[in-house]
């Protein structure tokens, strides 16, 4: 029994020590390099002593021993909140039971307190059985107000965070998805989600990584894109995206996807089975290494046209393309209707039908009905091609009507571009600050109008636009991250610049992030 209770009493100094001294130290440092050492540190060492506190609560549990029970119960208090926020307060849908539980866990968000603080409250609304809209509203402004430094509204001109706030980091950008989430933007939640693997590992908890990977994977479930929950999975996300990877291995037939014992094992081990059941069972009636099949689309079809008449057979495939689904226009598709309008407008008998029609309205001759037809084909295809999301390696070097398409989706993805760099810089250098997560926002709003733009129209178009995307951008990195003090995201706008610089080898761009993402988080 003496035993025990010393035991006991060294752990709880120990635990005393951890939560005390530790959390004070890590609050009052923060250079990059040691922010990460101090985060392994707090890691080891709360795994450690949860270790040593299990052993001593299965010896005293079986003896009766009150006393060491109330012994071990200051320091189970201190350890568990996080474990009470995730699977207490979340569960029963408790946002502020969440948050301040989660504020009080000094081990499970040691590189972002507050944002793993706000992930929880944000975790636990998704999970409400009815709409709080006094809860939104708090968790709203709490998002809003991360980041922002003492002075701003007020005519400053930069310096240090304000006192009580903390810059934005992975876990704050989790906790604004799930918000997003909450409020129906599943679109702003999927990129949010999606972004916080851009942040350097320091600045981002790896339980908020989890989350995010986890959401991602079952978002993806939900819109039955198998293969985006796989490539989910392998990020990791905890048990239930394990079963979700492993039951879209099966539905798409992949020869290396688990067998039925292990996905029932998979199944038994995640959370919520009765809610996964169903896509356990698709996925066991799927088969092994089978492909399930799917139901066949019907897909438009063109009308019979008389032999030689070129005009309504370049009119018909026209039609048929714009009628086809997001997603389901080919290369193949492209070559048809491009040769069928080249045809049509090169051909020598149908500019003669055109002429003779053009005379008998009045027109001056074919070119003034050529020219009107041709830019209006170009703008239906440049359009098609942005909602249907073409690469460009399925319709490059199609012939003239094609060619003159792509030169004008370019220019004018080129100008939707700069429009929106020219934006950000003007904002910039008129100091109107946003809070740090619509800062956020409006960054990845640019970097997927920008990869989205280079997916269309290639490398030409990355040429043309990197140098003025990365003046801009660069500029209100630098802004970020030295006057507003938001080192992680500035850190993380460096990085992508630098990727991209690299990969369209410009030495001098990419010698100038290399010192830039240098100085740290």
């Amino acid at each position: 029994m003496m035993l025990h209770l010393a035991l006991a009493f060294m752990a709880v100094l120990i635990v005393a020590t951890g939560v005390i001294v530790v959390p004070l130290l890590v609050e009052r440092r923060t250079a990059a390099q040691r922010a990460t050492d101090d985060h392994a540190l707090g890691g080891t060492f709360a795994r450690i002593l949860l270790g040593v506190l299990a052993v001593l609560f299965v010896s005293t549990v079986p003896r009766g021993s009150l006393a060491g029970l109330l012994v071990l119960a200051p320091p189970l208090a201190l350890f568990g909140p996080w474990l009470a926020a995730r699977h207490v307060f979340i569960p029963l849908g408790l946002p502020r039971a969440a948050y301040a539980a989660a504020r009080r866990s000094l081990f499970a968000w040691p590189a972002d307190p507050r944002g793993g603080a706000a992930l929880a409250a944000a975790w636990a609304l998704c999970r409400a059985r009815r709409p709080d809209p006094a809860a939104e509203a708090w968790l709203g402004d709490l998002l809003e107000g991360t980041g922002q430094r003492r002075g701003a509204g007020r005519g400053g001109d930069g310096g240090p965070a304000a006192a009580g706030t903390e810059p934005l980091r992975g876990a704050g950008i989790a906790a604004g998805a799930m918000l997003a989430a909450y409020r129906g933007d599943i679109e702003g939640a999927r990129a949010l989600f999606e972004s916080v693997a851009c942040l350097d590992e320091r600045a981002c908890p790896r339980e908020a990584r989890r989350i995010a990977a986890g959401w991602l994977a079952a978002e993806a479930a939900a819109r039955g894109d198998w293969a985006a929950v796989v490539e989910r999975a392998a990020d990791g996300g905890g048990r239930a995206t394990a079963l979700l990877g492993a039951a879209a291995a099966r539905l798409l037939g992949d020869v290396s996807a688990p067998g039925a014992v292990a996905l029932w094992l998979r199944w038994l081990a995640a959370p919520r089975r009765r809610a996964t059941l169903p896509l356990l069972r698709r996925a066991l009636a799927a088969g092994d290494g089978a492909p399930r099949p799917e139901p066949e689309e019907p897909e438009p079809r063109a009308g019979k046209v008389a032999e030689g008449d070129l005009w309504s057979r370049a009119v018909l495939l026209h039609a048929t393309l714009l009628l086809r689904p997001r997603g389901k226009v080919s290369g193949d598709d492209l070559r048809r209707l491009g040769g069928a309008w080249d045809a049509a407008l090169e051909d020598e008998r149908a500019q003669a039908e055109l002429r003779e029609r053009a005379l008998s309205l009045g027109a001056s001759g074919a070119q003034a009905a050529l020219g009107p037809l041709a830019r209006a084909v170009e703008e239906d295809l440049a359009a098609a091609l942005r909602a249907a999301r073409v690469p460009l390696a399925e319709w490059d070097d199609l012939g003239a009507t094609i060619g003159r398409t792509r030169r004008r989706l370019r220019d004018e993805l080129l100008s939707e571009v700069e429009i929106a760099c020219d934006a950000l810089r003007r904002r910039v250098d008129e100091k109107r600050e946003l809070p740090a997560l619509a800062e956020w926002r409006e960054w990845t709003a640019l970097r997927a109008q920008y990869e989205a733009a280079a997916e269309l129209a290639g490398t030409e178009f990355r040429r043309l636009a990197f140098p003025k995307l990365h003046a801009d951008v660069c500029h209100a990195a630098v802004w970020l991250f030295n006057t507003r003090k938001e080192r992680a995201i500035g850190n993380a706008m460096f990085r992508w610049l630098l990727a991209e610089a690299e990969a369209l080898e410009d030495a001098r761009l990419a010698g100038l992030q290399r010192g830039n993402v240098a100085c740290g988080v």
